[in-house]
């Protein structure tokens, strides 16, 4: 059995570079991961398919060599989180997430000999994040951490959101997208006014949902065969109208291009460049951040080995999916 992808790109207007550190700050981030010994080495081999660097490179291309390092490195850490989390029990991953959120917020103390080193890696991120954007980051990433407590439940009771509003409501947070955003700030500052107007909270959220709803789609086949039900597809296959599989992929598709359009019209309405005022500069310059990040994620989905393997490129040709068989 196959299915079709839907065509969620077409028309999207913004360009992807490369960050030209790409190369030596990707591996030595990895590198470092490496260091903590999280993975035994044929989970470490799957993690390595991921690329967090090839992400982050095409996320924050204009960023500095530091800044840069500090984007793959919490790039490698969401991804070490996605995969220790799939493995724990609600219990567990609570007391994983208020270590890492303590060590987030105190990155100076000391860690004890009990401590994950999962725990660790938070450690070094956090003292990476600048002033610039530390209050911001260290918010919006607790509020991913604990929102991994749900999924973690939702994945023992066998749970599925019922409507598209509630899934997406909690895929805002479990995505980690937010605290990714922010790290567009490092390079300059921009008041909390600025950063609370209404149209910017609102290409917030849709970049936000265009990322999560994206790799779910492009997910899809690795989660259903492992069992994970942490997905739109399966969330609209298992609603009241019981779709079809293919039904539900066209179905996330029409929505996704509709959203596209909302932010390409929310751009229209931030505010306007005055000369001299570099606040309303640099929201723009974020504003255009965000639209990179979803080209950026689109991109890397079909430029690492994490969904289709060594058929990436066949598939995004083709669009054609054949089925995994679930795993026993």
């Amino acid at each position: 059995m196959s299915f079709r992808l839907p065509d969620i790109h077409n028309g999207w207007t913004f360009p992807i570079f490369n960050n030209p550190y790409y190369p030596e700050v990707a591996q030595e981030s990895m590198q470092w991961v490496e260091s903590f010994k999280i993975f035994p080495e044929d989970r470490q081999k799957s993690f390595r398919a991921i690329m967090p660097g090839l992400l982050a490179s095409m996320a924050y291309p204009t960023l500095s060599r530091e800044h840069f390092r500090a984007a793959c490195d919490l790039i490698a850490v969401l991804y070490v989180v996605d995969e220790v989390s799939d493995y724990l029990s609600p219990e567990e991953t609570k007391a994983l997430t208020e270590q890492a959120a303590e060590a987030i917020r105190n990155p100076a103390k000391g860690r004890s000999t009990a401590e994950h080193p999962l725990v660790s890696l938070h450690r070094r991120t956090a003292k990476t994040a600048s002033d610039t954007s530390n209050r911001r980051f260290v918010k919006s990433y607790e509020e991913f951490l604990f929102s991994m407590t749900q999924e973690a439940k939702d994945r023992q009771n066998r749970s599925v959101s019922k409507s598209m509003d509630d899934y997406l409501a909690l895929r805002r947070s479990t995505g980690a997208i937010k605290p990714s955003f922010d790290l567009l700030l490092l390079p300059f500052e921009i008041s909390d006014e600025v950063l609370d107007l209404p149209v910017v909270k609102e290409l917030e959220v849709i970049a936000i949902e265009l990322i999560a709803v994206a790799n779910d789609i492009f997910s899809y086949n690795v989660e259903q065969a492992r069992g994970d039900i942490h997905n739109l597809i399966v969330v609209l296959m298992e609603g009241d109208e019981k779709l079809t599989l293919q039904m539900a992929m066209d179905i996330a598709g029409d929505w996704y291009r509709e959203r596209s359009y909302d932010f390409l019209e929310c751009l229209k309405r931030l505010p306007v460049v005055e000369p001299g005022d570099q606040d309303i500069l640099h929201l723009h310059q974020y504003a255009r951040g965000l639209g990179t990040w979803v080209t950026a994620n689109y991109q890397w989905s079909f430029g690492c080995g994490r969904f289709f393997g060594d058929r990436s490129q066949e598939v995004r040709e083709s669009g054609i999916v054949e089925l995994l068989p679930q795993q026993v």
